[in-house]
Parts: structure tokens; C-alpha cells; sequence
């Protein structure tokens, strides 16, 4: 048994659910069984290719003809079409995809000189992500329980999850308490403003502590004091909206809390300062049609890191690269305790097969966020792209270091719930 074998039998179970690819599957299993990493790389890019062409017929409603494995990710990467694949389960399907094309093609020159070598680690890094992008499609279309009732949920890229079974004693009971108490403190600042009454400084002080605790405890950096709410009312709206917006929302339901969050932000009026326009172009982004204007208007204060990072997704939604790297290069300036928009620019480098960009990126947003597990996954992802890189070239001790660093880093995914780094994390 090798280290792909939880991966394949996982498969193994899902593919009876995928029609026509399920050919590929089957011989995606059996050449992995029998270590022809380089067909697994080309199987797992025919199964992407397959699903993608279907989306494109029963979402887009579009004929996908000839298109390439490229132009059909491209469609769903537009703006326009933001929203129907999720951002993680996108950037899944582009490690598929580099892997995939990394093995379909000839890299040397001459007939007699050394090719690309592929082996287990990358044939794992591409499973890994296959698994996650069969789960999904699984659990949206084919309508039966979610993988998550079966502990096999995929870790969402840009969340911070409680990693299971690190929950401190009474962590739940806290939750319900703090739940509680933002409730009532919501409800109070409402029922002032529908009198028409101003709440006390110390209420409103309240309510400006809860919010300021809601990005820390979402990983992101308080607006700037200039940038900030300071209406009772705009304080409620904003309490009640944020935790449907944060990245701990079940994914099955994001797009619900996303929806109600949205139209109570919209209910205000335009009346926002930045900090209230953040949260209608977060909301709409998570509902799958982005308001540049409200982000526009977010950006309008300088300093804004949460807003910069924000802006960020919304340009590689629309697949415009150079621009989303420049906003999560600002957001990353702006505030040196910011992992999200370094973890965000790893990942666009790594996309693009920039792994010496990537690496330090990934590091210092691994460092950062040392608890969120997709933090040590994507760089796990990094150094085994580098050590194909190095080995490549012939460098075998830095393909070797860079492998073990993959490893080290799985296990450390692992450790903190990531369930797709379990295979990836050899003895």
C-alpha cells in the first residue's frame, strides 16, 4: 500500500456519481496503485476537463465545443460567472490543472536529455485537491448527505476553522454566551433607533468593541478610525450582518447568510462610510454578483487593509492577476499582521508556477496563522512544486530538503483538521 492509497479509495467511492468519468477514475486508481504517477497527473486532468464541460452546459447554458481545459476554468474565473464554483474549489481545480499540464507535455529538448519527473508527492498534491473538487461537485449536484456528516469536509481556502478536537474546555458554552450577548446588544441599539432615542456613549462603545472583536476573531485588521462607522444604527446593521459574512459560515449555507446579510446592508440606503461599503462588497461577492461601486467606495479610505485584500478576490475572480496581486500587495504593506493577503498572493504565484515567489508568501502567512490548517496545506502544496523545480534541474539535496519541508508542513495541516493533508503527511 503507498501513501496514496486513503486517496484513491476515496475516489474509489465517489466515482460510481460521475458518469462518463468514471473510465478515467477507474484508471486513475489503477495507475496509482501501480506508481504511474504521470498517468494519475493526465487521469486527474481528463476528470477536471469532463466536469468543467458540464458545468458550462447545465450553469452557463453554453455549448462548451472545443474549448480547452484552460478556456473552460477562464469562464468560470470571469465576473461575470463569479460565484457558480467557489474560490477554494477553484483554486483546486488550478492545482489540477498545472499538475495536469505538467505531465501532458515534453519539457526537454533534445531526445536524449532528462524529462520532467513526477512522482508521488506531486501525484498526492494533485489527488489531494481532486478529492476536494469530486466532494463538492458531489454534495452540490448529486443531492445526497454532506460530505462533512461523513468527516470528510474540505478545508475552505481564505477560512480560519476551529481545527476539531482543539476546542479549550467550555468552548462551546463561551460561543452561546458571546452569542447572546451580540444579540441582545443588537437588538438594543435597534429598538433606540426605532424610538428615534440616541444610546448612551458607553452602549455605542460597546457595540464598537463587539465589531472590532469580530475582525480579530476573523483575522482581519480593524478599519482605520477614518474609515470607520460611528452611527448607532449603522453599528447595528453591521453587528447582525458580519457573522453571516465570515468565513466560518458552513459553505453549504454561505450563499443564504450571504443573500439575508445583503439586503439588510442595502436596506440602509447609501448612507456608508467605508467600513459599511466593505460589508456590502463583501456580501456581494459571496453572493456571486460583486459591487465594484462599493468596493470602490471602500477603497476611498486610504489605509484600508481588510478593503485592499477584498479587492484583491474581486479582481481574481474577474481573472485579472497583475491587479489582484497589487491589492493584496498593499493590503499586505499595510498591516504586518495580516496573513490573509499574503496567503492570497502565495497562492496567485503558485498558480502561476512563480514557486520562489510563492514560498516566502505562504511562510509568512503559515507563521502568522499557525493555527489555520490551510495555511500549512497550500505551503505543504509549495515546496513540493519547488522540489519538482529543483529536482528538475538535477538539484537533488534541495529537492530533497524542499520535500521533507512539504511533509513537516502536511503534518502540521494535519495536526490542525485539514483532513486532505492526512495522506500527505508520511511518517
Amino acid at each position: 500500500m503507498t501513501e496514496l492509497e486513503p486517496l484513491l479509495k476515496r475516489i474509489e467511492q465517489l466515482t460510481p456519481h460521475f458518469g462518463r468519468a468514471r473510465e478515467d477514475l477507474v484508471a486513475l486508481a489503477t495507475r496509482g496503485r501501480h506508481q504511474d504517477y504521470k498517468g494519475v497527473l493526465q487521469n486527474a486532468r481528463l476528470v477536471l476537463e469532463m466536469i468543467l464541460r458540464s458545468l458550462v452546459t447545465t450553469e452557463l447554458k453554453q455549448t462548451p465545443g472545443k474549448a480547452t481545459l484552460e478556456e473552460l476554468l477562464a469562464k468560470f474565473r470571469q465576473q461575470a460567472h463569479a460565484g457558480v464554483i467557489p474560490t477554494n474549489v477553484l483554486a483546486h481545480m488550478g492545482t489540477v490543472q498545472a499538475w495536469g499540464n505538467l505531465s501532458s507535455h515534453d519539457h526537454s529538448g533534445g531526445l536524449h536529455e532528462a524529462g520532467v519527473k513526477l512522482g508521488l508527492e506531486e501525484a498526492m498534491a494533485s489527488l489531494n485537491s481532486l478529492v476536494a473538487i469530486l466532494t463538492w461537485y458531489k454534495e452540490r449536484y448529486v443531492q445526497e448527505p454532506s460530505p462533512s456528516a461523513m468527516g470528510t469536509s474540505p478545508v475552505t481556502p481564505g477560512s480560519a476553522p476551529r481545527p476539531p478536537g482543539r476546542r479549550p474546555p467550555g468552548g462551546k458554552r463561551l460561543a452561546l454566551i458571546t452569542g447572546g450577548a451580540l444579540v441582545v446588544l443588537v437588538a438594543s441599539l435597534a429598538v433606540f433607533a426605532r424610538r428615534g432615542e440616541l444610546p448612551s456613549v458607553e452602549e455605542t462603545a460597546q457595540a464598537r468593541s463587539r465589531l472590532d472583536a469580530l475582525y480579530s476573531e476573523h483575522g482581519e485588521p480593524v478599519p482605520p478610525a477614518e474609515c470607520q462607522e460611528q452611527d448607532p444604527q449603522a453599528l447595528a446593521v453591521l453587528l447582525a450582518a458580519a457573522p453571516r459574512l465570515s468565513d466560518r459560515v458552513p459553505e453549504a449555507t454561505r450563499v443564504q447568510e450571504a443573500s439575508v446579510a445583503l439586503g439588510e446592508l442595502r436596506a440602509r440606503g447609501q448612507g456608508w462610510r467605508p467600513e459599511g461599503w466593505l460589508h456590502v462588497a463583501r456580501a456581494s461577492l459571496l453572493v456571486g454578483t460583486p459591487d465594484a461601486a462599493a468596493m470602490s467606495a471602500a477603497l476611498g479610505c486610504a489605509g484600508f487593509a481588510a478593503a485592499e485584500n477584498l479587492a484583491g478576490r474581486m479582481a481574481a475572480l474577474a481573472q485579472d492577476w497583475k491587479e489582484s496581486a497589487a491589492h493584496y500587495t498593499r493590503a499586505a504593506e499595510l498591516d504586518a499582521r495580516f496573513w490573509k493577503p499574503r496567503f492570497n498572493l502565495g497562492l496567485i504565484r503558485l498558480q502561476q508556477k512563480r514557486v520562489e515567489e510563492a514560498v516566502p508568501l505562504l511562510e509568512q502567512a503559515a507563521e502568522l496563522a499557525p493555527d489555520v490548517a490551510e495555511s500549512s496545506l497550500f505551503l505543504g502544496h509549495a515546496y513540493a512544486a519547488r522540489a519538482a523545480v529543483a529536482q528538475a534541474a538535477g538539484e537533488e539535496p534541495e529537492a530533497s530538503a524542499d520535500r521533507e519541508r512539504a511533509r513537516e508542513a502536511w503534518c502540521r495541516a494535519r495536526e490542525r483538521g485539514a483532513p486532505q493533508a492526512a495522506a500527505l503527511c508520511r511518517p
